[in-house]
């Protein structure tokens, strides 16, 4: 029983993750990327993030944002989750046709195993959205 409970717990938490899409009838939206990417629903329709590269620290990692039409970003950053990190902010910028994109760098952390959370805050959508990765130490 205590078994069930602590994957359930889990499960609700994001530690572990179901699938990577999240539905945005919720107040707080959250994705999980993984293999650098995650896609959700908005209702204005499909959100997909992208980070290209390794996720690591000290290093510049570019990413995209593909959204509807008419639907566009007001403000991004990224936090720490596990750890204060201070507030990254991102600087997203229209490409084409709902096709945002920017870099950001994270900070270096004394953890092994860094949570980080980008929120994502739109014109047309008044609660910000919430993509959750991980960053680890090599070595």
């Amino acid at each position: 029983m205590l078994l069930i409970v602590g994957i359930l717990t889990s499960i609700s938490t994001g530690i572990i993750p179901i699938n990577n899409s999240y539905n945005n009838d919720s107040e707080n939206t959250q994705c999980i990327l993984t293999e650098n990417h995650c896609e959700f629903m908005l209702t204005a329709g499909r959100v997909r993030v992208d980070i290209s590269g390794l996720l690591t620290t000290e290093e510049q990692l570019d990413i995209s944002v593909t959204l509807p039409v008419g639907l566009t970003v007001k403000q991004a950053r990224i936090e720490g989750v596990n750890m204060f990190m201070g507030v990254v902010p991102v600087q997203l910028t229209l490409q084409d046709h709902g096709q945002w994109e920017g870099w950001f760098m994270l900070g270096s952390c004394t953890e092994p195993r860094m949570q980080w959370q980008l929120q994502i805050q739109f014109n047309e959508n008044e609660s910000p959205v919430s993509i959750l990765f991980t960053t680890e130490q090599s070595g």
